[in-house]
């Protein structure tokens, strides 16, 4: 037994070399009677299955024993779940799923994951510990000769470069603006501090060139709010002697377990009228979509109304902490098609000027129609928290000064 264990073992550490094995009477039926498909599982889910699988690869071999899966189920909390029944699941879980039935490799763990993941919807994928999002990068260095870059953001915890993840690049600017949300924190602990990149992209080549970088310490976001604001980047060393470029990094980065924040912005959607038929029956399903332009992660939609065109909402959506000074509102409503696309019935876009104040916008905004007879309307109001909180500020220190120089009359008066 020990002998086949290590010949199991010295088998699948072999790199670069294919195992063929002889198949039992089972297995070749199995073969014979059975298709293998493949699944595709989100960046989140995976990130999960990568961390639960290196959690419990205990001799960092990439391999998983039997021992690790039982472990693995108990931290997703499956014991609640199954009880006694539990080394029952995990054995036969491991035996349906180990080309060996001695480890489970990184693929076979993750379809598993996969089935766990539909069949325990509520346990996976896990919440992360962390939440960041890059919103944009301001005052970056060329690095292409046509005077701009293609720059990406990337972000690891330090100290652990295997937990690593990275926005999309955009292409031919100096000051991106991302609004991604970096998923898979799995790892994070209490102390660890975040480094991020910017590195601008290169088509061909194995990794970009770094243009700057930064260490955002844990002190800074590791407390109630976490940190949202921008943070101080270091030009690459081949980059120093630049002058006039001081590259800051926009964040928003809040441990999960810390209460959230207030969103920095919201807006109540009352009402729309004048909204375009687009069923048969001379109405539409209308529901509406707010998003700051330019930031397609801060996409929020209303519910849908069923047959009319004066839909009523009442509903308030925020802007998913992703508002920024200068940003406009883009206001889409469609008709809901269950079985197509949905249609566009109106939309516009409420530029910042007209909210970013005192008391925002209230009040009704016209919309453009795909059908010039028709002039939609939507009622809306669009409030800024840091603005409002601003001028409550503002109007409490008038009215101290105000009741102190009341009481100072009264004085004299006496």
């Amino acid at each position: 037994g020990s002998s086949l264990f290590a010949s199991s073992l010295a088998s699948r550490c072999m790199a670069g070399r294919k195992v063929i094995k002889a198949q039992n009477c089972a297995q070749r039926i199995e073969a014979a009677t059975s298709t293998r498909s493949q699944v595709v599982i989100s960046d989140l889910a995976a990130a999960d299955a990568e961390n639960l699988f290196a959690l419990y690869d205990f001799d960092g071999i990439s391999l998983l024993p039997r021992g690790g899966l039982t472990e693995v189920l108990r931290d997703i909390g499956l014991e609640k779940e199954l009880g006694a029944d539990l080394p029952a699941f995990a054995r036969v879980a491991f035996d349906s799923h180990s080309a060996d039935s001695h480890f489970l490799s990184p693929n076979e763990f993750k379809q598993l994951y996969y089935r766990l993941m539909h069949r325990y919807p509520t346990l996976l994928p896990r919440t992360p510990a962390l939440r960041v999002t890059v919103y944009s990068a301001k005052n970056l260095p060329p690095a292409d000769v046509n005077g701009k870059a293609d720059p990406y953001c990337t972000m690891q915890l330090v100290g652990k470069p295997h937990i690593k993840t990275r926005t999309r690049h955009l292409e031919k600017t100096l000051d991106p603006r991302w609004g991604e949300e970096l998923t898979g924190c799995y790892a994070y602990q209490e102390g660890d501090d975040l480094h991020f990149e910017v590195v601008d992209y290169d088509r061909g080549a194995l990794q970009g060139d770094l243009m700057c970088s930064c260490i955002v310490p844990n002190k800074e976001f590791h407390r109630t709010g976490g940190f949202d604001g921008a943070w101080p980047m270091t030009l690459a060393p081949e980059l120093a002697k630049l002058k006039g470029y001081n590259p800051t990094l926009r964040l928003r980065i809040q441990v999960t377990a810390f209460p959230e924040p207030p969103p920095r912005m919201t807006i109540l959607v009352r009402h729309a009228e004048g909204l375009p038929p687009a069923d048969a029956n001379g109405k539409s399903d209308p529901f509406c979509s707010l998003q700051l332009v330019g930031k397609q992660f801060s996409r929020s939609t209303t519910t849908i109304k069923s047959r009319t065109l004066e839909p009523v909402w009442n509903e308030t959506l925020t802007d998913k902490h992703r508002y920024e000074a200068g940003d406009s509102l883009s206001i889409k409503i469609w008709d809901y098609d269950k079985a197509a696309n949905n249609d566009l019935l109106a939309e516009g876009i409420l530029d910042g000027s007209h909210f970013h104040k005192p008391g925002g916008f209230d009040g009704e905004f016209n919309l453009q129609s795909c059908e010039p007879k028709y002039s939609p309307v939507i009622s809306i109001k669009v409030l800024v928290r840091e603005v409002e909180e601003a001028a409550a500020a503002v109007a409490s220190a008038t009215a101290s000064v105000a009741s102190a120089e009341e009481l100072v009359e009264e004085a004299e008066a006496a």
